[in-house]
């Protein structure tokens, strides 16, 4: 009987300690989300974390470019200039969906609506929007038909030939990115202030920024589509590395500080602007063309060169809007990145006509973002 009880006694101290600490735990993160952010007070206000949703729609674009430019040796030791392109994009793809928050995380789901982008599109985005640092990563896929076309000589000219092609069959386009910044001014800056709620700029203020940017890009172009276009690649793929800085300023040309513990009467009005020049240093590429024989075979040839490094810009603006409790956000974000090569037919050479010259491979990622947030803080 006694080691019974000694045993209910035992179990009874240990669930009280186990629920000790998972209140320890929760109590930790709860201390980790919610920890208030070491500011200046004259230039940045904090509103008590608390939970919030929100609603949002987004217009959003992205593809990529390619141009192979050459020459085509004539008599006369005279040539002709050439270019051969193609390009896989989406149309314009709007999204509605909804953000939940609490302190200094948030997460965010939408659905594409209205007309469809591409035929397939599969995307996804996750943040952390930091006071000092953050974090940004975007995927998507966009499944589409694949433009090519062919330019010969100039319109003047009395050889001159344009034709483009787009294929029935799919090309697929995929594309990862993960930014991070560090703000050094991060007392008397809020960088967050008009992507989210956690942080209010209060006084007109600015800080110089650092950004690291890795990017993978790759498409595939199906040998069924390549057979009729006029490329002289057909598939490619890019890792790139890239560093840099800029400055970001935030403009308020209105705000009011709250008269309750719910932040009755607060109003701001703040206007951010974002410049980020980057070198991109590691500019990997892979390009394949297919082959055929007399008996349309399929083979492929592949080339893997180091492309030269490049200056590539990445762009922001946005605009908030605090009522109360109520916050309102319209976000502009713009990429463009490049590669390029001259290299990137070393692998083809031996099979390519001795009349071309003068190859040079040409790419580039573009997309643009426009966001609209309204969020209520409970």
């Amino acid at each position: 009987m006694r080691k019974r009880y000694l045993l209910t006694i035992v179990l009874f101290v240990a669930a009280v300690g186990i629920q000790a600490q998972e209140r320890t735990f929760w109590q930790k993160v709860n201390s980790f989300l919610t920890k208030p952010a070491v500011v200046d007070t004259t230039c940045i206000y904090q509103p008590r974390p608390c939970f919030s949703l929100g609603l949002f729609t987004t217009g959003q674009k992205a593809g990529f470019d390619v141009d192979v430019n050459f020459g085509i040796l004539m008599g006369d030791d005279n040539s002709l200039s050439g270019t051969s392109y193609y390009n896989l994009s989406e149309n314009l793809c709007m999204k509605i969906g909804l953000e939940v928050g609490y302190g200094n995380v948030g997460f965010g789901y939408g659905l594409e609506v209205g007309p469809r982008s591409a035929a397939k599109k599969r995307s996804f985005a996750f943040n952390v929007v930091g006071k000092s640092w953050g974090v940004r990563l975007n995927y998507f896929k966009i499944t589409n038909q694949f433009v090519s076309g062919l330019t010969l000589g100039e319109e003047d000219d009395e050889l001159y030939l344009h034709d483009e092609f787009v294929s029935s069959e799919m090309a697929a386009l995929r594309s990862l990115t993960i930014d991070g910044y560090y703000v050094f001014n991060n007392k008397r800056f809020a960088y967050p202030a008009t992507y989210k709620m956690g942080l209010v700029q209060r006084r007109t203020a600015g800080s110089w920024m650092l950004t690291a940017r890795y990017t993978q890009g790759d498409l595939y172009n199906s040998h069924e589509a390549a057979m009729d276009s006029y490329n002289l690649l057909d598939c490619f793929a890019t890792m790139q590395a890239s560093l840099g800085g800029g400055y970001s300023v935030n403009f308020v040309p209105w705000h009011r500080d709250p008269v309750g513990p719910r932040d009755e009467g607060l109003r701001n009005l703040t206007v951010n602007l974002t410049a980020m020049p980057v070198i991109t240093l590691f500019n990997y590429l892979k390009t394949t063309s297919y082959e055929y024989d007399d008996d349309m075979n399929l083979g492929e040839n592949v080339s893997k060169v180091m492309c030269y490094p490049v200056p590539n810009y990445i762009g922001s603006a946005a605009v908030s809007l605090t009522m109360g409790r109520v916050y309102f956000s319209t976000q502009f974000t713009y990429n463009r990145f490049y590669f390029r090569s001259r290299d990137a037919f070393n692998a083809h050479h031996e099979d390519l006509p001795e009349y071309l010259t003068d190859l040079d491979y040409r790419g580039i990622f573009h997309d643009w973002m426009l966001k609209g947030l309204l969020v209520y803080r409970f």
